[in-house]
């Protein structure tokens, strides 16, 4: 018998969740032992995506607990030992659960199978990541997950330590009435351990211990679980810091949790990083007593974690109202002394626009080391809820305006001060392609759309060669390569032919692209395939493209001469974009694909921020002190370094007057 999970179609129509699927699919293939359920067949890119593991039968502990009570001692421990051995099976695969609970627990009769690695990550991601909000199940989360975001293994046996209490109790460690009580007394207070046998104290409270360094490991609780009390010696741990990579270039995430469903689980993203970076230890950041967070947040959002420097900007950007394209970008905003004690600014939200926030990480490292804006890439609908719900989350980063259900979030969370929406960036695909003999190509979007739909099969088609008269086209076949699933340049690209081209393009903006389940790629692969393969073509961010020097095609617009994307063309189809609101703090703004300015590239969409706008000023870095640097001309110029487009003169004054007015 087999267990089935399927994804709703509403679901898997999110990127983010498709991609973070994927990786629960990958993340429980790579764990084979005797006490998980092995995967059997899944399908990640189907209309309707599943994952199939052996059918476990037997009820979970959760539900064992709650309908007979607590078990007995000599259950309790046979219960460990499956535990702490699926544990080493999953930390030997390079993994951690990060959610090891009652209700991932299975009890089957040849012993228990630990379920469900919808949040499992790579343990070597942990090297890269910072403080930030790593999400788990309130009561079975180790302290260092509520103090700053950071899980290793040894997040997991503090799990299993508070998972065998309530096996043994009936009651769990740390519970409390709120996410907030319970993740103050995980981190703060001693664990409640009445009404376990003796016998098994030393155990769990060498698993419960508040720092990571001074907790077991599988194999230590394998040894001990094997013999008798007292408690063998533990061998010397590694050394627990945590590092945050300093990459030279940026850093490519793919990122995970669903926008849809706070019930359902999220996958934690993978770097795939450039040359090799530099590290260097965390300072340890000041506990704080406040803990801000909320259970539905907790139950559905996992963190990437990207650390910035913040500073304090006493003026706001100058010289950005001129209103003319080529007028110079301004210098660095002024800055204030920096606070005398550590601050942390938090935003949450889109990974397209990670290589961004590299960027300004970059630009901005240097100014003042005790205050930090610390970024989680942990998808545009998940980031905006953890903006609505969790009053440390100061903004979030969409890829597109908020719908009315999200503008609803972020009114609840910012009261009477009101959400601000502002774009921040632009975000560009570039068509690209590979065809012997010819170094410049003319495409229009009527000609894309052929291409993409399938109807245009030849290069030298009618629709191809009346754009290129000059250009000898030869008689083969196009060879298409496709992204897998729903991808954001996906959504930017079919955008852009769903507004330029509605009669060759018959799909919806928002749409996948018509191809069959299998035949997508992922953006590397495209990049290899297209620059081994004569004859192809495909669409990827601009700075793809450019960092595999692949040739891209000029978009003819209907304007005075085709046009590549680049810094100026860029600029000048975002000038072209007009506010979709009139006045207030709402800059979203409307984009005219089918836009015949010269010079102008129409082949983008917007990224945006939202945070709250106060009342009154606030001390320490706040989301508008940050949001004033990202569109200083320091770091829309690195923004613009790494593939995104600046924001047009106008545009930007118009966005620090809304902040200014504020």
């Amino acid at each position: 018998m087999l267990a089935i999970k399927v994804i709703r179609p509403e679901l898997a129509q999110d990127p983010a969740f498709r991609d973070r699927f994927r990786r629960e699919v990958a993340a429980a293939r790579r764990v084979s032992g005797a006490f998980t359920a092995p995967v059997v067949d899944a399908d990640a890119e189907g209309a309707s995506p599943w994952l199939a593991t052996l059918f476990v039968p037997g009820p979970s502990l959760a539900e064992c607990v709650a309908g007979q009570g607590s078990l007995p001692v000599a259950e309790v421990r046979q219960l460990a030992v499956g535990l702490a051995e699926a544990l080493r099976d999953i930390h030997r695969a390079g993994l951690v659960h990060r959610d090891l609970k009652p209700g991932n627990v299975l009890l089957a009769a040849d012993g228990p199978r630990v379920i469900d690695f919808g949040i499992a990550r790579t343990a070597g991601a942990t090297q890269l990541t910072q403080t930030g909000a790593a999400i788990g199940t309130p009561p079975f989360m180790a302290p260092e997950q509520f103090r700053d975001g950071t899980v290793g293994p040894a997040a997991d046996v503090f799990a299993f330590g508070a998972v065998l209490v309530y096996a043994a109790t009936g009651h769990g460690p740390f519970d409390g009435d709120t996410a907030h009580s319970i993740g103050f007394r995980v981190v703060y207070e001693e664990p409640d351990l009445t009404g376990l046998a003796e016998e098994l104290r030393p155990l769990v409270t060498a698993c419960l211990a508040k720092e990571p360094a001074d907790r077991p490991g599988p194999e230590w609780l394998l040894e001990n679980l094997a013999g008798s009390m007292p408690l063998l010696p533990r061998p010397a741990q590694p050394d627990p810091r945590i590092y945050v990579s300093v990459p030279p270039a940026a850093p490519t995430l793919a990122l995970g949790p669903s926008a849809g469903n706070p019930s359902d689980d999220a996958l934690s993203p993978t770097w795939s990083a450039s040359p090799a970076p530099t590290q260097r230890p965390l300072p340890e950041l000041s506990r704080r007593k406040s803990l801000a967070i909320t259970a539905a947040a907790l139950a559905v959002v996992t963190a990437v974690t990207v650390p910035l420097v913040v500073s304090q900007l006493k003026e706001r950007d100058q010289g950005t109202g001129r209103g003319q394209l080529g007028s110079p970008l301004s210098p660095s905003p002024a800055l204030s002394s920096c606070a005398a004690s550590p601050n942390t600014l938090r935003g949450s939200g889109s990974s397209t626009q990670e290589k961004a926030i590299a960027g300004w990480i970059a630009g901005y490292r240097q100014l003042c080391p005790d205050e930090e804006v610390v970024y989680e890439g942990s998808g545009v609908g998940a980031g905006l809820m953890d903006f609505s719900m969790q009053k440390d989350t100061g903004f979030a980063l969409l890829n597109e305006p908020m719908n009315a259900s999200q503008a609803t979030w972020a009114r609840k969370r910012c009261g009477d001060a009101g959400a601000l929406q502002i774009p921040v960036t632009t975000m560009p695909v570039a068509v690209v392609f590979h065809l012997k003999g010819v170094g410049m190509l003319v495409l229009d979007a009527g000609a894309v759309a052929g291409v993409f739909s399938g109807r245009i099969t030849q290069w030298n088609d009618p629709s191809i060669a009346r754009l290129n008269r000059t250009t000898s086209l030869p008689d083969t076949k196009i060879r298409v390569f496709h992204h897998r699933g729903l991808s954001q340049t996906t959504l930017i690209l079919t955008h852009y032919l769903a507004g330029a081209a509605p009669d060759a393009w018959p799909y919806r903006a928002k749409e996948a692209m018509p191809v069959k389940t299998g035949e997508g790629l992922l953006e590397d692969d495209i990049a290899r395939q297209l620059a081994e393969t004569d004859g192809s073509i495909s669409y990827l961010p601009l700075a793809v493209a450019q960092a595999n020097k692949l040739p891209m095609a000029h978009v003819d617009t209907g304007g005075e001469e085709p046009v590549l994307p680049g810094s100026e063309s860029l600029a000048k189809g975002a000038e072209g974009a007009r506010r979709l609101s009139p006045s207030g703090t709402d800059l979203a703004m409307d984009i005219d694909h089918g836009m015949r300015a010269s010079g102008a590239y129409p082949v983008f969409r917007f990224g945006y921020a939202v945070a709250c706008a106060p009342a009154q000023a606030v001390p320490g870095p706040n989301a508008l002190m940050f949001l004033r640097y990202v569109l200083s001309g320091e770091a829309q110029l690195s923004a613009e370094r790494n593939g995104y487009g600046r924001l047009p003169s106008k545009l930007r004054g118009d966005v620090l007057k809304a902040l200014d007015d504020e």
